[in-house]
């Protein structure tokens, strides 16, 4: 293997070109021998061949070598290209495979029952603004008002009133930049940035956080865990948003009603399907339907969904919309914002409230039998064009209100839908009473215990079912710890400087990997898991905390496995004492070591919102760690203005505590290399009895530990033990708290 290497070869022509063929000071002698400094170098660090140092001719073999090598793999990969097709076909689920329901399908009479509040939301004058820079384009300037020397309000919503009845299909539709999707989040307490202003009422009652709770919001793009099955996935929502203080919500019951949830979703062939990737997972129109069913679970009052048929065929939407139907006829609100629908989604809805550019209200009323309603509206204005035969109605309405003439905003004000809409309004506000009140005693539905229970379970799931993250590690640390452990498997004592070299090198690569596999594995699986976090806090699902807990419960197991089977394969090649302690503590650096990585990797990409940003940044530490760690350079040779960074790096308090742990108080017998800085210091011992400067070949021994001392400076004693396990654990704790507070506070994707 040696042989083979390609980074063997080229370290040893960049070695040989500075130490035997480079300065003059390498080319001097060492006093009263003919071998020159640079040579007495390469032999200290095993740089020979046969008992002789390379010589300057292997520069040369070196670049054959890496040319060849270079030529064979692009003419390798050029053939691999043109012969070998990795690409998979999509799997999904067969559309012949599922129930199609009729649309009345849904029987009150077989269903469980678990009460809610049904809502009736209403909101008037809603105003809607965020601050902007003043860079903003003609076109849009009008909706714009100066607030400072560099910025503007951006009104995105005007006035808007109107109301979500329960029982009933609200469309909120209107041409591209009209604020759809502004006003629901608002409606839903889902944006968190931008100024509101206005009225908004459930049940007539001023709208507070409780609202959150009775409420289900479904993303346009949403996504799910992919390592869990669907009724997996159902079951989580379920489990944790369904209120443990009603006495009908049993676990028997859960199971009941996630059954009748699948089915009403027409998703139960497929509840033991894995959610999978979007190459070989459940189809978009599938993970829809998905994500209604995790809202739905959750027994809201009122459920909103963010353009819930796009990116949908015909037949896909149409599925949804039937299963749409079912929840508004269960007597919630359902409330959606749609783009471009077809005729038959269109009139599938029963209320419209219908926007024009810069957030203002052109209609809001019923759509009527086959939109009738609605095209009466509109066609008694005379500027109106007629709508055409067989033409879809909301096209037809959307290109009729982008005309500047007539000003549908005003006609609708002076308009009876619109007083009608204000008599609702106060009729809703009226009736409002305590029986009515939506409000819940606890902030989450499920207790702490409950709360931590299932998502401890879900997490323990997710990394069973990874087995690129967590069997991937462990292959990893077997088949890197076997490499370096059969390199001394013929020679597992060690008698000379070089040996020990090698040893000491080898620990540190074998850091490193841990270091850098640890921290880079841990980002893209993690960065899945915050996204789902941000998703599961908009729901009110659980505490942050539990899943701080469940992802330290989660990882430990296989941390300990990849340790494990990494320090079993390593550790009794290197030819270390077999003791207890000794051994202990090497399973302990390294474990330790894997966990650091591991929860700084989470930390990083908690922190920022990029899995790309996260590694750059990653990067910097992962190469300060490895640059100061105490080998490359050792630490009596770290310059003065680097001294602190050595000081907070946490590696090389892991090099460290290896290294000492296992060669305190080891007798070994280690002969010097001449002219370096353990050959001066055993001569200068009592033991050596002739002179080194007069017969430099006189036969004088070191131990391993005087070894370890005068190589590191005597800056690495088995007194520092104690410290740098305490200082491992607590950059582990620091992370873990810095996780803690970057997902709680750093949300990357709030509106």
């Amino acid at each position: 293997l040696y042989w083979v290497n390609y980074m063997a070869w080229t370290l040893r022509a960049m070695v040989l070109n500075e130490f035997e063929g480079g300065a003059e000071k390498y080319k001097m002698t060492v006093p009263n021998t003919d071998t020159t400094r640079g040579q007495a170098i390469l032999e200290r660090f095993g740089y020979t061949l046969h008992g002789s140092t390379f010589t300057h001719e292997w520069i040369w073999y070196s670049i054959i070598f890496c040319t060849a090598l270079n030529v064979i793999s692009i003419f390798t990969a050029s053939y691999i290209l043109e012969h070998v097709n990795h690409h998979t076909p999509v799997v999904t689920t067969s559309a012949n495979n599922e129930y199609l329901f009729d649309d009345d399908w849904y029987d009150d009479q077989n269903s469980l029952e678990l009460p809610f509040q049904a809502v009736t939301l209403t909101f008037k004058d809603i105003r809607y603004s965020v601050s902007t820079r003043n860079d903003v384009n003609a076109e849009s300037r009008s909706e714009h008002r100066s607030i400072g020397t560099n910025s503007t309000e951006l009104v995105i919503l005007k006035n808007v009133t109107g109301y979500v009845a329960e029982g009933k299909m609200t469309a909120l539709m209107g041409s591209s930049g009209a604020g759809k999707t502004s006003l629901m989040d608002v409606l839903s307490l889902r944006r968190k940035s931008g100024t509101v202003t206005g009225e908004i009422r459930v049940n007539g009652h001023l709208m507070t956080q409780h609202f959150r709770r009775c409420t289900g919001y479904v993303e346009q793009f949403d996504t799910q865990s992919p390592q869990l099955t669907v009724r997996e996935t159902v079951r989580f929502s379920a489990k944790l948003r369904l209120d443990e203080s009603e006495f009908n919500v049993t676990p028997s019951n859960i199971e009941r009603f996630v059954d009748q949830t699948l089915e009403m979703l027409e998703l139960t062939l497929l509840e033991h399907h894995l959610v999978g990737s979007k190459k070989s997972g459940l189809t978009t129109e599938q993970r829809k339907r998905l994500s209604i069913a995790v809202e739905l679970v959750a027994n809201p009052s009122i459920i909103f969904l963010d353009e819930p048929t796009s990116g949908l065929d015909s037949r896909g939407a149409n599925i949804v919309m039937r299963c749409l139907k079912r929840i508004a006829k269960s007597g919630r609100a359902v409330c959606a914002t749609i783009h471009q629908p077809s005729i038959s989604i269109f009139n599938s809805f029963d209320s419209l409230l219908l926007l024009r550019r810069g957030g203002r209200v052109v209609y809001f009323g019923d759509i009527g039998q086959e939109s009738e309603t609605l095209i009466k509206y509109l066609e008694s204005f005379e500027q109106t064009p007629k709508i055409l035969e067989g033409e879809n109605p909301a096209t037809w309405m959307l290109t009729s209100i982008t005309a500047k003439s007539p000003d549908y905003v005003r006609l609708y004000q002076d308009s009876y839908p619109y007083r009608q809409c204000l008599n609702v309004i106060a009729e809703v506000n009226a009736n409002a009473n305590e029986n009515n009140r939506v409000s819940f005693s606890t902030k989450y539905a499920a207790s702490l215990t409950t709360q931590s229970i299932v998502v401890v379970k879900r997490m323990m799931k997710i990394y069973s079912r990874s087995p690129s993250y967590n069997v991937g590690r462990i292959v990893q640390a077997a088949v890197v710890a076997l490499s370096l452990g059969l390199m001394f498997a013929g020679k597992s004592v060690p008698d000379n400087e070089g040996d020990m070299m090698s040893r000491v090198n080898s620990i540190y690569i074998a850091v490193v990997f841990i270091m850098t596999t640890s921290f880079d594995n841990v980002l893209p699986l993690f960065e899945v898991e915050r996204n789902m976090f941000y998703r599961h806090q908009e729901n009110v699902a659980y505490n942050p905390i539990t899943l701080i807990n469940a992802l330290l419960v989660s990882e430990l197991p296989f941390i300990i496995q990849a340790t494990f089977v990494f320090c079993t394969c390593f550790y009794f090649f290197m030819g270390f004492t077999v003791d207890i302690e000794r051994i202990f503590f090497f399973y302990f650096f390294f474990g330790i070591n894997m966990c650091m990585w591991t929860f700084l990797g989470q930390a990083f990409i908690s922190i920022f919102k990029k899995l790309t940003t996260a590694q750059g940044y990653g990067g910097m530490l992962v190469t300060l760690s490895i640059m100061l760690a105490g080998v490359l350079i050792y630490p009596q040779d770290i310059p003065e203005n680097l001294k602190y960074v050595y000081w907070l790096i946490p590696s090389h308090y892991v090099i460290e505590g290896i290294l000492v742990s296992q060669y305190d108080k080891d007798l070994t017998e280690i002969t010097p290399t001449l002219g370096s800085p353990f050959y001066r210091y055993v001569c200068g011992l009592e033991s050596c009895a002739v002179s080194c400067d007069i017969e430099p070949d006189t036969a004088c021994f070191g131990t391993a530990a005087e070894w370890i001392n005068v190589t590191f400076g005597g800056k690495f004693t088995a007194d520092h033990v104690g410290w740098n396990l305490l200082y491992l654990t607590v950059v582990m704790t620091f992370a873990r708290i810095l996780t803690f507070f970057a997902l709680v506070n750093l949300n990357h994707f709030k509106k």
